[in-house]
């Protein structure tokens, strides 16, 4: 698109700001260059990516690419095999720092948080490489720009301690000088200082010989000559050596750290190339979040839907959000009202908006809106409301007309402001009408704004025209800014002035020189407007009656809700009294059996058939009462739904599996649990928590009339289906426990295995059962299982 139509929609703000949200230096670089894109599924992609980024910043936060560097260069050096210097180490690490951080944060939110597995953000978070080795190394060698530590190698420390012994050395010689008796009278001063990097002493001119040594300076006036004496000039020289030595060892450690480097250069320039990537995504992010923005809806057919749209550049305290729809049932929308009404902050809006959508931002609008994509955007705007130019005159405008006329095609969207102004009305209205019609008939899309009443007339007449105008309060003589479309603008230039006091011979005299087709057509406008703001009104209180009824219905259903649950509250009671019951009548039962066995047993003689009628309507009650258990609520004696806590006992409900709880729940519902020897991280909402209590004594009371007599320490199943088994495995254990056996065999044969396996998942779930394991040698080994049972309470 061309650069001075995004200029004149304030296209190049948006950037700017877009900039500022940049942190490093190459990503505002990059960031100034974006342009709206015109291939539909590039936009696409863009605004996909930007939803990730916004996504991605609202739950943890903007990374920060600040101090990212452009490694280009460095990379080149590395190809010829060259040294890196220590800025450019300084690069590298700071660079492998950044995406380091930047891929620590993707550990915080899951993969299935994002859109989906093509999400640009979470693949280049993933794809980046930390660089730990290089990064640690080069952190502890490198200090800064200029310095390299100490112990960057062994042989670098044992030097810079030669040197500093060597220093200390010269300079307790030359304070021997300074503070001696015999010298201190042919000293200029007692110090000591360093000419040409060597350590010398201030000796007065007329004393030069009679200290022996190295003459390094004279100072301006020629009374002070810098002496090197002799007996520190081979100190000095080992200095010079040792300070050679230093450097080819700090030349080597750069050569080391530079052939580390050398290793990961695909990674360095991945690195770096994805981070700029991110830096940008998440600036655009950012940018879109600091005023609201909303991802639209792209397309490629012209169609324009805009709900409560904002102009990101005006105060939002100040602008009014409009309603803009164009391209559906029209193409070309003709914007009519009096001046400062707003129709051209509407036109600058619609523009922006759109070319921010072609660029992968997000709008300031309303969710569900939706936004055309156009290979070209043009654009005649320029008034006095115009900050970027003064008012343009009638030759330019037609000049920069003909030029839009000659580019516009179908594809394209058009913008003028004041079409057909700055001449003769009468021809300019001629002028106007004809644009229009050309780019109606090249089917182009265009939003126009006149004061011209034959285009109003036009577009009420005209198919694939639509009228609009921008809401003016004849009462306040204020505009509103609200764009109503469907309704032609009125100029209410003489009602205006009548309110301000004009006078009314000059207001008739006015009105009786307008047209009568005119003023008729103006009148019909106002009649319509009176219409359309009584209707509005009627509108809203509609509105406000459907949101109380609305209330209404959410109350009667909240009182409904409450109802239902009470309801069921009360149902619960019941069964649980009635079971309490039912079960206190079932124990004296049994009390009564148990003493009718005693009375026989003592040679009472009891009515055969009264016993057996007693016994049996017992039986029947039991059996009745334990099904209507099972439909009612087959896991009503298993799980109980409370809060789960450290201590508690749960099933995993993947593998069907006991597990320990060891940790209260965090904040997003995980607890640590322990299933045999492995512990592990589940949510609550994969966990039943499990009232072994419950069901040790509903199995007691159930199984309360089985013979412990009868219970075995062995049962042999070799040759069953784990289907056929179940209730003989199930029974064994259960008289097991009853009888207070600790540990009980199960034989099962090696064979394939089926039959072992699908008696330990019947072991896992069991209530009565501690643990369980195969049988060593001796015992059967992989034939057979050992099931250790809890102590009968």
């Amino acid at each position: 698109m061309e650069a001075r139509y995004l200029k004149k929609l304030e296209y190049d703000k948006i950037i700017d700001f877009l900039t500022q949200r940049a942190d490093s230096l190459p990503g505002k670089a990059e960031a100034a260059k974006i342009l709206p894109m015109n291939d539909i599924d590039d936009i696409t992609a863009k605004l996909k990516e930007l939803e990730s980024a916004i996504y991605f910043i609202k739950a943890i936060g903007k990374p920060n690419f600040e101090g990212l560097y452009d490694t280009e260069g460095i990379i080149r050096r590395l190809n010829i095999g060259g040294v890196l210097n220590n800025r450019e180490l300084l690069i590298v690490r700071d660079n492998s720092y950044l995406a380091r951080k930047a891929r620590d944060l993707i550990s915080h939110i899951e993969a299935k948080d994002f859109i989906d597995d093509k999400d640009d953000i979470k693949n280049s978070i993933y794809d980046l490489v930390p660089l730990y080795d290089i990064e640690s190394e080069i952190r502890k060698c490198i200090l800064s720009e200029d310095q390299i530590a100490d112990d960057a190698s062994a042989e670098l420390q044992r030097i810079r301690r030669a040197i500093a012994k060597t220093q200390d050395a010269i300079k307790d010689k030359l304070m021997s000088y300074t503070k001696s008796e015999k010298y201190k009278k042919y000293l200029q001063d007692s110090i000591i200082t360093m000419r040409q990097d060597k350590y010398v002493i201030p000796v007065k001119n007329e004393y030069k010989n009679e200290i022996k040594g190295i003459v390094h300076d004279t100072s301006q006036t020629g009374s002070t000559l810098f002496i090197e004496p002799i007996e520190i000039v081979v100190m000095n020289n080992k200095i010079r050596e040792l300070m050679a030595d230093e450097k080819r060892e700090i030349d080597k450690i750069l050569m080391d750290l530079s052939n580390k480097v050398r290793i990961y250069i695909d990674e360095l320039g991945s690195n770096f190339r994805k981070c700029l990537y991110l830096d940008v995504a998440f600036a655009k992010a950012a940018l879109s979040i600091s005023y609201d923005g909303e991802v639209p809806n792209i397309n490629d057919k012209g169609i324009i839907k805009l709900y409560q749209a904002r102009h990101p550049l005006i105060n939002r305290d100040m602008v009014v959000p409009i309603d803009f729809i164009i391209g559906d049932e029209y193409r070309i929308l003709v914007i009519t009202g009096p001046n400062t009404g707003g129709k051209t902050v509407t036109l600058k809006t619609v523009g922006l908006l759109t070319l921010m959508a072609q660029a992968g931002l997000a709008v300031p609008a309303k969710e569900g809106s939706d936004i055309a994509m156009f290979e070209e955007i043009f654009v005649d705007i320029g008034d006095e409301q115009s900050i970027e130019q003064n008012l343009s005159t009638f030759s330019s405008h037609m000049t920069n007309i003909i030029r839009i006329l000659a580019g516009a095609n179908n594809r394209s969207m058009v913008l003028l402001d004041e079409l057909g102004a700055g001449t003769d009305p009468v021809e300019g209205s001629a002028l106007a009408l004809a644009i229009i019609d050309k780019l109606k008939s090249e089917k182009i899309t265009t939003v126009a704004t006149t004061h011209y009443s034959e285009l109003k007339s036009y577009a009420s007449v005209t198919d694939d025209v639509e009228n609009a105008s921008c809401e003016f309060d004849v009462k306040t003589l204020k505009p509103t800014y609200r764009l109503l479309i469907g309704i032609p603008g009125k100029s209410n230039a003489l009602y205006i002035s009548r309110r301000l006091g004009l006078g009314e011979d000059i207001i008739k005299k006015a009105n009786d020189s307008i047209d009568n087709k005119n003023s008729d057509y103006e009148n019909i406008i106002l009649s319509l407007e009176k219409s359309r703001q009584k209707m509005e009104k009627e509108r809203e209180k509609t509105s406000e009656y459907k949101k109380e009824i609305e209330n209404i219905k959410k109350e009667l259903q909240k009182e409904k809700d409450n109802i239902d649950k009470e309801k069921a509250l009360i149902l619960e009671k019941a069964q649980r009294e009635a079971k309490k019951l039912i079960d206190k009548a079932l124990q004296k039962a049994d009390i009564l059996i148990d003493e009718i066995d005693n009375l026989k047993k003592t040679g009472v003689v009891i009515n055969a058939k009264t016993e057996a009628e007693f016994r049996s309507a017992i039986r029947e009650t039991r059996e009745i009462f334990d099904i209507k258990i099972e439909k009612d609520d087959p896991v009503s004696a298993e799980y109980v739904d409370t809060a789960i806590k450290s201590g508690d006992t749960v099933i995993l409900k993947s593998v069907n599996q006991k597990a320990n709880v060891l940790t209260n729940p965090d904040k997003n519902g995980d607890i640590t649990v322990q299933a045999g020897i492995i512990k592990m991280s589940v949510n609550v909402k994969d966990v039943k928590l499990l009232n072994e209590q419950k069901i040790i004594n509903e199995k007691i009371r159930i199984n309360a009339s089985s013979k412990a007599g009868d219970a075995k320490l062995e049962l042999d199943i070799r040759g069953s289906t784990i289907f056929d088994a179940e209730a003989r495995v199930e029974k064994f254990i259960e008289q097991g426990y009853m009888a207070n056996f600790h540990e009980l065999s199960i034989i099962h044969g090696k064979g394939t295995g089926a039959l072992r396996k699908g008696v330990h998942d019947l072991l896992k779930i069991n209530s009565l059962v501690e643990s369980y394991r195969l049988g060593v040698y001796g015992e059967g080994e992989a034939g057979v299982t050992i099931v250790i049972l809890y102590n009968k309470k």
